[in-house]
């Protein structure tokens, strides 16, 4: 059985095939995860809306905050009750005999920046009559929001208010 030996050109041939084969390897592992990393870097400047509200003794107030990890950028938004569509949540509300602490007429192409907050309406009223009267206004509003993060990916919230009803109930 005759011996065959190894040249330098069957060794260079096998390196060479060696490393076109790591190198592909490389280059498809490289892919994959730059994939990985820009879906890791849109994560990580997600926001996410949160419609709050608060129904106390002496404060009523509903608020978009921002608890995501960016930020937030109003592109539309909607306050309706059965009858009417705004743009701002104070134009459905009642005319009160007293001053509102805090509202914002428009949010639109406003940014709410991360742990931020944009106040729709807040007032502590100052007697038991108005505290109805808002509150059974509110409780009869939905509240539609469209954002947008850094990136242009567009998201969506809405919430009822008819949390602001309970009381009312009871009375």
């Amino acid at each position: 059985m005759p011996c065959e030996t190894v040249t330098n050109t069957d060794l260079t041939t096998i390196i060479a095939i060696g490393a076109l084969i790591i190198s592909t390897l490389s280059m498809i592992f490289s892919i994959i995860f730059s994939i990985f990393q820009l879906q890791h870097n849109k994560n990580s400047v997600k926001p996410i809306s949160h419609i709050r509200i608060g129904d106390y003794e002496n404060l009523l107030f509903v608020e978009i905050h921002n608890v995501g990890t960016g930020p937030l950028s109003i592109k539309h938004f909607k306050a309706k009750n059965h009858i009417e569509e705004k743009n701002n949540l104070n134009s459905l509300m009642p005319y009160i005999p007293q001053s509102w602490n805090n509202f914002t007429e428009d949010i639109e192409g406003r940014t709410i920046p991360v742990n931020g907050k944009i106040t729709l309406v807040e007032l502590e009223p100052n007697s038991e009559e108005i505290k109805f009267m808002i509150r059974n206004s509110l409780s009869k509003i939905k509240i539609e929001l469209e954002y947008t993060d850094v990136y242009g990916k567009t998201f969506r919230d809405e919430r009822k208010l008819t949390f602001f009803a309970r009381t009312i109930e009871n009375s």
